[in-house]
This record gives C-alpha cells, structure tokens and sequence, in this order.
C-alpha cells in the first residue's frame, strides 16, 4: 500500500542540485545526525539532558513493537525507514510554536543529503501530523501515523512517567505526599482520561491502561508508606 506523500516543500530551491541517497545508505551518518541536532536540547529545566532525543529513539523502537502485535503477518503497512526516522526526528521543534510543521521542515532540512526525495516526504508527513491527534473517525487517519501517535503518548506514561514527575515535583519543591495525593484527588484520573481518548488502537489501550495501573499502584503503596503503614 503506497501512503499519500505531501510532498510539495521538496520542491524549493533548497533542494535543487543536492545529490540525494537514501536512508538505508546512511544510518550511521543519521543516527550521528540526531544526536548533534539534539545536543544539549532539554525539554523541561528538570528533564534529564537530551531527554528528546532518548524520547525519539524510545518511540522508533516502541513504534515498531506496536506494528508487530497489531500487524503480525503485515511488516509493510509501514516504511520502517522512514516511519524510525520520524520518529527520531519528531519533537526537534518540540516547546516551539507549531512544532508539527516547525519540525517537519527543520528535520527534512537537517535530513536533505540522507535521504531519497520520497523518504523526505513520508518524514515530512510523519512528523507534520504526529500530533493531529483525533478522538473519532480514527480510520481516517494512516496506519503508520497512528502508530506514531500511539508510541508517542505510550513513552510518556508508566515508570517513566514516575521518574519524570519525581524530577519535576522536586525541583519545584513538593513533597513526596503531593506527589501521592494527586492520585487520590481526581488531577491524575483527568491526565489519564484525556490522553486514554487520544489512543488509535485496542492493543496500545491495553498497555496504556496497564501502564496506569502501574502507577496507580506505585502510587498508593507510597501513599500508605507515607502514612507510616509497613505495606
């Protein structure tokens, strides 16, 4: 199945007289790519150092396991080149505004001598959209974007949702009982539903709610704990 390319920026003068090649000739030459682009680049003052660069290539990974449990027998109903790539790349504008198009433009910029015009226009499409989220009609949108958005809000919950949280109460100056206390007050449940709508797929909803459930858990027992139970 050929996706829909929008691919009409690749038609700049920019791009006129580069000697393009593809993403599979040049992986190594990528990956030394991201982690320049993404150097010293710190999402939030309490977010661990180039926390979106291990964020892009937690979300490659976690994207392409979802394509294996949903589609099993159908490893092509997405270019694992450029669906990984994109996903690398996703949040390079990310606390801009517009990052989706910001991003979009900046990446195939950065990724012009490295990839084929079609790669840079599946990257663009990718990245441009990942987070035109939907909470109905999700057929309407393609396979490999929903599997993008799925992984994306999937990195974001579960332990590394408790560490990064610790990491923000801390530095702000609250408690460990603030922390626990949110899971009793109804402020974590409206996180939970908000992001549970956003979820394109059966199969990403069931290790979302088992992610929650793990921090629901986690934070329960810290609660007790807190309120000096053994248990």
């Amino acid at each position: 199945m050929r996706l829909p390319a929008h691919g009409c920026f690749l038609s700049s003068p920019i791009y006129r007289g580069i000697i393009m090649s593809t993403i599979a000739e040049n992986q190594d030459a990528i990956l030394k790519l991201l982690k320049e682009s993404f150097a010293g680049r710190v999402g939030f003052p309490w977010k661990e150092p180039e926390d979106k660069y291990l964020h892009g290539i937690r979300v490659a990974k976690l994207g392409l396991h979802l394509r294996d449990i949903i589609y099993p027998n159908q490893k092509d109903i997405l270019c694992e080149d450029t669906f990984v790539v994109a996903s690398y790349f996703h949040d390079i504008c990310n606390g801009q505004d517009n990052h989706e198009t910001a991003g979009a433009d900046y990446a195939v910029k950065l990724l012009a001598p490295y990839c084929s015009k079609q790669e840079l226009s599946e990257v663009h499409r990718l990245i441009a959209r990942h987070d035109s989220r939907v909470e109905k009609n999700k057929s309407i949108l393609p396979e490999d974007l929903k599997l993008l958005q799925d992984a994306d809000i999937l990195d974001h919950i579960g332990s590394y949702s408790i560490w990064a949280t610790f990491s923000e109460f801390a530095y702000h100056h609250k408690t460990p009982y603030d922390y626990a206390i949110q899971f009793t007050d109804g402020t974590f449940d409206r996180f939970a539903e908000r992001f549970r709508k956003k979820i394109n797929y059966p199969e990403s909803l069931a290790i979302y709610e088992e992610k929650i459930s793990f921090e629901i858990e986690f934070a329960e027992r810290m609660l007790r704990e807190l309120n000096g139970q053994p248990r």
